[in-house]
């Protein structure tokens, strides 16, 4: 060790440490507090967005597959089922291949994935509800 490393540790012996202020935990809590509050309030806006579109988009699609079902020749088919049963066993496969042909799956998933996202975007806006309102 040399000259000067001693110089230092006599300067650092002088003089004391500068302390943080006594509030700064408190303030840097209430930062942090205020943070997270903004970020719920913003899910909370997402979640609500995306509630009200997926629901509009559910429902719209729930509206066209059965306007699509009753074009589609699917409640004929269904209602042969029930009114000429004896033909309906005879060709059975035909019956069925028939009846899954004429229902209109792509709307109906679409309907059903719209659904499934307004669901699952209103259970993330009622449990972000809580959190804001629980802290």
């Amino acid at each position: 060790m040399g000259k000067d490393s001693e110089n230092y540790r006599d300067w650092f012996k002088g003089h004391e440490a500068p302390e943080p202020p006594a509030d700064l935990k408190f303030r840097t809590l209430r930062a942090i507090a205020a943070r997270e509050r903004r970020i719920l309030i913003a899910k909370l806006v997402g979640f609500a967005a995306l509630f009200a579109a997926s629901a509009a988009v559910g429902v719209a699609e729930l509206v066209a597959a059965g306007v699509q079902i009753g074009q589609s020749g699917f409640v004929q088919f269904g209602s042969l089922f029930f009114s000429d049963f004896g033909a309906v066993a005879g060709n059975l496969q035909d019956a069925v291949l028939s009846l899954v042909e004429s229902f209109p799956a792509f709307t109906a998933g679409i309907a059903l994935g719209g659904l499934a996202v307004a669901g699952w975007s209103l259970s993330g806006f009622v449990n972000d509800a809580r959190m804001l309102r629980a802290g």
